[in-house]
C-alpha cells in the first residue's frame, strides 16, 4: 500500500497540526507515504525513510494548478490520495480520501472572501461526490456535512484529533519565565489562541474583558496569540477605543515549540467561539494543567466533555461569571486543572493514525 499524501495546504495552521501529526505516527508505523509539498516546508515535515517528500510548489486554492498537481499524483504511482482538506484536485485516477475538518465558510460568510467562498462550495461539493471516503473531526461536523454538503453519512468517519506529547503539565519554571520575557507576558494573564476570523467571536471577548475590569480592575491581562491578519486591525481599534492597551496583549503568532510553555503559564485559557469543527487549543491548554472556559456551541461540548465551564457564546453575563468563578474558587480552579488533564489524555495522535491508516485500507479493498 502506497499513500499519497496532500501536504500543500500548511498555510492554515489546524490542518497544519493534522497533518504533521499524522505524518509523523505514519512514519513510526512503517507505512509507505508520498508527501506532495511545498519546498520551504520541507524542514517542518517529519523524515523517515517510509515517507518521501516530493516538490509541488502548486497552489492548492488556484484554480489553475489542478492539472498539473493530478499529473504529479500519476507519476508517483501512488495507490490513494488522501487530502486533509476540501480543496482535492478532483477527478483523480486513484482513489480520494479527503478530510473536511469543518464547513466554516458556508456558515459565517465573511471568514473568506467572496470568490474564494464561491470556489470554495464549488470545490467541497466535487470532493463530497467523488471523494471514496470522507473523514471528519467530530461530530458536529459530521451533522454540518449531512446538512449543508448532502453527503452520504456511510460515506463519512469522525475521527477525532489528538493532542502532540509535547503538551505536558511538567514545563520548567525556566521555561515559562522564558516565555514571559520573550512574549512580554506579565505573570498573570488569561489566554487565547487561535486565528482572528469572524467566529472566534473576539469582539465579544473584548467587550466582556471591559467589563470585567470595570468590575474587577485587578482581573489579569487577557493575551490574544495568533497571526495578525484577518479581523487583527478591526480588534486593536476596538481595544484602543476601550482603553484597554495595557489589560488585552497581542504577541503576534507563537511559535508551536513555545506554545507548551505559554500554555502553562496562563492563569486560565478562554475560548469563546461560535462555530468550530473541533477546537483543538482547549485541548492542549488542558494537556499543560491550565483550566479552561468555553463556549458551549458547535464541537466544544464534544471535545472538552466535563472537564471544561462552559457558557452561551452571545451572553457575557454567563462567560464574566464562570471567568471568575474559575479565577476565585481556588477549589474549582484546582478541580478543573485536574479534570483536564484527565480529558485531554483521551485524544492521541496514535489512535488517530491508525484510525486513518484502517480507512485507507478499507477503500483499497472495495
Amino acid at each position: 500500500m502506497k499513500i499519497g499524501f496532500d501536504a500543500r495546504v500548511m498555510r492554515y495552521r489546524g490542518i497544519r497540526t493534522y497533518s504533521r501529526n499524522l505524518l509523523r505516527h505514519f512514519a513510526a508505523s512503517g507505512l509507505e507515504v508520498v508527501v506532495f509539498c511545498q519546498d520551504q516546508e520541507k524542514e517542518a515535515l517529519p523524515w523517515a525513510e517510509s515517507l518521501s517528500l516530493v516538490s509541488a510548489n502548486l497552489d492548492p486554492l488556484a484554480p489553475h494548478t489542478g492539472k498539473a498537481f493530478r499529473t504529479l499524483v500519476e507519476k508517483s504511482g501512488v495507490d490513494l490520495l488522501h487530502v486533509p482538506s476540501p480543496w482535492a484536485p478532483v477527478p483523480l485516477t486513484v482513489p480520494l480520501v479527503a478530510t473536511v475538518h469543518d464547513v466554516t465558510p458556508l456558515l459565517y460568510r465573511r471568514s473568506l472572501p467572496p470568490i474564494l467562498r464561491f470556489r470554495y462550495k464549488r470545490r467541497l461539493e466535487q470532493v463530497l461526490r467523488e471523494a471514496r471516503h470522507i473523514i471528519t473531526v467530530s461530530n458536529i461536523s459530521l451533522s454540518t456535512l449531512i446538512a449543508y454538503g448532502g453527503v452520504d453519512p456511510a460515506k463519512v468517519s469522525v475521527i477525532h484529533n489528538g493532542v502532540s506529547e509535547r503538551f505536558r503539565p511538567d514545563v520548567s519554571a525556566e521555561a515559562r519565565a522564558a516565555v514571559r520575557h520573550r512574549y512580554f507576558l506579565p505573570e498573570r494573564f488569561v489566554f487565547w489562541a487561535g486565528d482572528f476570523r469572524p467566529e472566534k467571536n473576539l469582539s465579544f471577548l473584548i467587550e466582556a474583558w471591559a467589563r470585567l475590569y470595570a468590575r474587577s480592575p485587578d482581573i489579569p491581562a487577557l493575551v490574544l496569540a495568533g497571526s495578525q491578519t484577518g479581523e487583527y486591525r478591526k480588534l486593536k481599534k476596538e481595544v484602543e477605543k476601550r482603553r484597554l492597551g495595557s489589560r488585552v496583549l497581542f504577541p503576534g503568532l507563537i511559535p508551536d515549540e513555545d506554545m507548551p510553555a505559554v500554555y502553562s503559564a496562563a492563569t486560565l485559557f478562554v475560548f469563546p467561539s461560535l462555530h468550530e469543527g473541533f477546537g483543538l487549543p482547549p485541548l492542549e491548554a488542558m494537556a499543560c494543567g491550565t483550566p479552561c472556559v468555553v463556549s458551549d456551541s458547535s464541537s466544544l461540548p464534544e471535545v472538552t466533555g466535563p472537564a471544561a465551564l462552559r457558557f452561551n457564546p452571545t451572553s457575557l453575563e454567563q462567560f464574566e461569571d464562570c471567568v471568575l468563578r474559575a479565577l476565585n474558587d481556588c477549589e474549582l480552579y484546582e478541580g478543573l486543572r485536574e479534570a483536564g488533564l484527565r480529558w485531554a489524555a483521551n485524544f492521541v495522535w496514535e489512535r488517530a493514525a491508525e484510525q486513518t491508516i484502517r480507512i485507507y485500507e478499507r477503500v483499497l479493498r472495495a
